[in-house]
């Protein structure tokens, strides 16, 4: 008889999370890729980010199905018995057909899905204002003796880190502009340098959170609440009686949302090490260098080096103004997409199993908006595209527009409802309609 196949529990896996000694399960697989880690195509780091964990979602996110078999299979060392997070059941249909139309669009047409020129365009133009934004505000006399040109500059300027946010970040944390791993820690790094927030912990957040676990309560950390929250956002989150008219304060509360995210990265990497239910591995030399040397850096170009030429008062105030227009830009994009009225809240049955496909799953929590705005388009870092996006989150946001279609076609055939409004204010509506109806106060209350 053969030796036993050797299993871990999800604790168990989660102590093999180091570069030399690195473990990920899929479908209940558990594999050793620590001598696969330097050849891996997507870099070291997202290896490293999905180290001691079960990635399945975002390993069929990024990669062909039967990758598992063509280049891990020699790599297996066991099976995986308990799980952290909630599981989802074998691809459907849905999911092996839409990603077979997308992947064979790109190839029949001989296109890079990562690769659009376009991009490197939009990436001038954003850091081209912020630059010019900031430098205006605060070392061109014409503008610093008149105090409404200051704040219109510092709005601009507001609005381009926003865009770093949208743009080369998000990109960058998705895999989806060229080929280059490095290229993506370079993108990703504005964030930290420009924004003061920090790109590891949008990682965390986003990559191995969101992106998986869309809108399920305790995994998905884009709307994890605590008891009491100041905004009550899910179906089965309990009521409090702050929450009623939250529909009339809390959107207004979205103004600090900047501030709020530099403090929660300190907390995440340095004290709690999660982010809600995404746990936080060894953190590399270089995200130590880019964590702190982008704090460093965005406090003296954004604070420090403006107080030696202008007032503190006047220096706060320009600061306040940007950093309230970055959060708001940022907050109501993102809210307009998941935290709406007509999308789905799944949850996991009692064996942590979510029943429903992922991809299904995709389209049926996402609601896309302004798709015949080319405006709107730019200006939100395409995520008016959201559900393309989600499906497919390693194709370049240029090309969603060219794939919409295969993928709503293939929605109606199995018959999954692709949620769309017209314009964003409709669906930033529909937002503030969802909270104003989880503010009412339940029956027996």
């Amino acid at each position: 008889m053969g030796a036993e196949e050797k299993t871990f529990t999800w604790e168990e896996l989660a102590t093999h999370n180091t570069k030399g000694d690195l473990l990920v399960a899929i479908r209940g697989n558990v594999y050793d890729v620590t001598k696969f880690l330097a050849r891996h195509p997507g870099g070291v780091d997202t290896l490293l980010l999905g180290a001691g964990r079960d990635v399945t979602p975002v390993f069929e996110m990024y990669h062909e199905f039967g990758a598992v078999d063509s280049v891990l299979k020699k790599y297996h060392v066991g099976k995986l018995t308990t799980n952290e997070l909630p599981i989802f059941p074998e691809p459907t249909d849905f999911h092996k057909t839409v990603k077979t139309r997308v992947e064979g669009y790109f190839k029949s047409n001989g296109k890079d899905p990562k690769n659009r020129p376009e991009i490197w365009g939009r990436y001038f133009v954003i850091f081209a204002s912020l630059f010019a934004s900031y430098y205006a505000q605060f070392f061109v006399p014409f503008v610093v003796e008149r105090t409404w040109l200051q704040v219109i500059c510092a709005v601009i300027l507001g609005f381009s880190c926003a865009q770093v946010g949208l743009n080369p970040l998000h990109d960058a944390s998705h895999f989806s502009v060229t080929h280059n791993p490095t290229v993506w820690k370079i993108l990703g790094a504005t964030h930290d340098f420009f924004n003061g927030a920090s790109y590891l912990v949008w990682m965390y957040q986003h990559m191995l959170g969101h992106h998986p676990y869309t809108n399920i309560a305790g995994a998905d950390p884009d709307i994890s609440t605590s008891e009491p929250d100041v905004r009550r956002i899910k179906p089965h989150q309990k009521w409090f009686i702050n929450h009623l008219n939250q529909h009339m304060f809390v959107p207004f509360l979205y103004g600090l949302l900047a501030f709020k995210v530099r403090i929660q990265d300190v907390n995440i990497l340095y004290f709690v090490k999660t982010n809600d239910a995404i746990r936080v591995n060894p953190i590399t030399p270089w995200h130590t260098f880019a964590f702190w040397g982008g704090k460093i850096f965005f406090f003296w170009y954004r604070l420090i080096l403006p107080m030696q030429y202008l007032p503190v008062h006047k220096v706060l105030f320009l600061f306040v103004i940007a950093d309230m227009i970055s959060s708001y830009w940022l907050a109501l994009t993102f809210q307009a997409n998941h935290v709406v009225e007509e999308v789905e809240w799944p949850l996991p049955d009692e064996n942590g199993v979510i029943q429903k496909d992922w991809a299904a799953m995709q389209v049926e929590t996402t609601q896309d908006y302004a798709h015949d705005s080319h405006l709107w388009t730019s200006i939100t870092g395409s995520l008016n595209y959201q559900a393309v996006h989600h499906l497919f989150p390693n194709v370049s946001q240029h090309h969603y527009p060219e794939i919409l279609y295969i993928i709503r076609q293939t929605c109606s055939e199995y018959k999954i409802p692709y949620l769309v409004k017209d314009t964003f204010w409709q669906a930033f509506a529909s937002h503030l309609e969802h909270l104003r109806v989880l503010g009412l106060r339940p029956k027996g209350e």
